[in-house]
């Protein structure tokens, strides 16, 4: 008997719940929200944000016959199939790409469906472009938020009614790195960034293009973290912003036409400045020497990075890899480009804010560096002594931006012509240059030499690594008195292989000419103490007849004076 009163007293209690609810919210409204699965939390489905979308959409009605319209619409899945566009798969098959996002964000091609006017119907708040941001990146206005991002219409669309042409305008903030549609552009940038939007939605329409190609994501699905690819469904996730351009390498191969005040590459096409840039590090830097990729690079000592951008949310491990390259291998014997030695007080970087080299993998949550329980970020500091800058992340953006656009595919270009293409770029021979210590000293820059080795004052005592003697890395043997070490011979023959000359070497085979590494030669030896003697050719290299013997190239190295290229 206790146990039925028991169960009576349960079933009577959830009912009055049930029906106060009911009473609350009106029994129309419960059903709608039944079925527009509104208590899914942030697994809100399609059904959820068409309903969302009637609604507001008819309070905006600007007729009577506009807002029945709105109101009668059936909830559907709405669909496009980009068959340009084949989705490519991490093992290198297709799939047709086909796209249900607009199920969604269902009020894309909307130009009511702005921020402000979201906003006013939602929330009962009437608000000016310039105040957008700041609102909606208030925690208070997060759900507020998710309405405006989710069923806002997709800046830069088109709009324009015959002699009349009406632009909306866009916001970027913290929270709306994507940009959402307002009334006007308060910023320059984002002035700039909705010009760019409009031209390129002319140019890759819905109905063609989809959503996917561009943006990335699961164009399948229906519920919303799994259509964007959240990490705990290890599906491909949406493209952040900072690395939208990797999706436009698709098509557009060809992009740099010049370089900027500081030296990078930049692009004919705006939508594609940091892709160049991103291009141009990745010779800047010597990642060439190590990394291949088909058609433009034939290093041999790193992972091959010819299809890297076909693995699901690669651009998450490509930024950790460039801010810790040891977080996984230990071993790992890449340069830290983009980090501070926290060891090296005199380094003038290491007053520049730190990065968490964890962050985006954290999901968007930004971790301290001495955060608790973050081990692997800790082990960067204390084993491998270095601090991720804050200062260079747009150059880090840049790189994982290149690199997440290699997927070995080009949708404007046949196999024939890829193939090609990379045929001409094996057969393709490096360039004569003149043999001089200038044009030596122009290529160990442009090579990325000093990313591992370290150049300062022959004559002057000093600690490597502190930047009022010389610059350089460290994982390489120092040259700042290489003229008293090794013959020019040695050198350029030890360029052609260097683990052949030093067993171990991790310096990769640079693709030089013969003249080229002679005057790289020039340029080594030209590293000499005022008291250094110059080795010859007769005192490190074998002659024919004792290689032919089987004689092995000495690592010949001449003591110093104290004092000069000592530590």
């Amino acid at each position: 008997m206790f146990f039925l009163r028991s169960m009576v007293s349960k079933l009577v209690f959830w009912s009055i719940i049930l029906l106060l609810l009911v009473l609350y919210i009106g029994i129309p409204k419960f059903s709608d929200a039944i079925w527009n699965n509104e208590f899914a939390g942030s697994q809100h489905d399609f059904t959820y944000w068409q309903g969302r979308y009637k609604d507001i959409a008819a309070q905006l009605a600007t007729n009577e016959e506009v807002r029945q319209a709105a109101l009668n619409a059936p909830i559907e899945v709405k669909q496009v199939t980009a068959t340009q566009f084949p989705l490519l798969m991490s093992d290198g098959s297709q799939q047709q790409r086909v796209d249900r996002c607009q199920s969604c964000h269902i009020g894309l091609e909307n130009p009511q469906m702005t921020a402000e006017n979201i906003i006013r119907v939602v929330d009962g708040v009437a608000l000016t472009a310039d105040q957008v941001a700041g609102y909606l990146d208030d925690p208070k206005h997060a759900q507020t938020r998710a309405v405006v991002k989710t069923i806002g219409a997709h800046p830069g669309i088109d709009i324009e009614n015959g002699a009349q042409s009406q632009d909306l305008g866009v916001v970027h903030s913290r929270q709306l790195s994507y940009g959402v549609a307002t009334q006007a552009s308060p910023k320059p940038a984002d002035q700039q960034k909705y010009a760019q939007d409009k031209t390129n939605l002319k140019l890759h329409p819905f109905p063609t293009f989809g959503c996917t190609t561009c943006h990335y994501g699961q164009g399948r699905d229906l519920v919303q973290d799994k259509a964007h690819g959240s990490p705990e469904h290890s599906l491909t996730p949406l493209l952040p912003v900072k690395y939208m351009e990797a999706a436009c390498a698709q098509c557009h191969s060809t992009y740099n036409s010049g370089q900027d005040s500081q030296g990078f590459t930049i692009s004919y096409l705006p939508q594609m400045t940091t892709i160049a840039r991103g291009e141009q590090l990745f010779k800047q830097q010597a990642c060439y020497g190590c990394h291949k990729i088909e058609g433009f690079s034939k290093g041999n000592i790193g992972p091959e990075l010819t299809y890297e951008g076909r693995v699901a949310g690669t651009y998450l491990t490509i930024e950790h890899q460039i801010w810790d390259p040891r977080y996984k291998v230990n071993g790992c014997v890449m340069p830290y480009f983009f980090s501070a030695h926290a060891h090296n007080t005199d380094d003038p970087r290491l007053q520049d804010e730190p990065v968490d080299p964890r962050a985006d993998l954290k999901g968007g949550k930004t971790a301290t560096l001495d955060g608790p329980g973050e081990e692997d970020i800790q082990k960067t500091l204390d084993d491998h002594g270095y601090v991720a800058l804050g200062s260079e992340q747009d150059k880090v953006d840049a790189l994982v931006t290149f690199v997440t656009s290699q997927t070995g595919l080009n949708y404007a270009a046949s196999p024939a012509q890829r193939f090609s293409n990379i045929a001409a770029y094996n057969l393709s021979n490096p360039p004569d240059v003149p043999v001089t210590v200038a044009e030596g000293k122009a290529l160990f820059e442009q090579s990325g030499c000093y990313a591992c080795h370290y150049i300062g004052d022959p004559n002057v005592k000093h600690v490597t690594g502190d930047p009022q003697y010389g610059k350089g890395g460290i994982f390489g043997p120092e040259l700042s008195w290489e003229g008293s070490r090794h013959s020019q011979e040695w050198m350029i023959a030890h360029y052609q292989n260097p683990q052949e000359f030093v067993p171990g070497s991790i310096m990769p085979i640079f693709p030089l000419s013969n003249t080229q590494r002679a005057a790289l030669s020039l340029f080594d030896g030209s590293h000499l103490p005022a008291t250094g003697r110059r080795v010859s050719a007769d005192q490190d290299m074998p002659s024919a007849a004792q290689q032919q013997a089987g004689a092995q190239v000495p690592n010949v190295r001449y003591a110093l004076p104290l004092g000069q290229g000592q530590r």
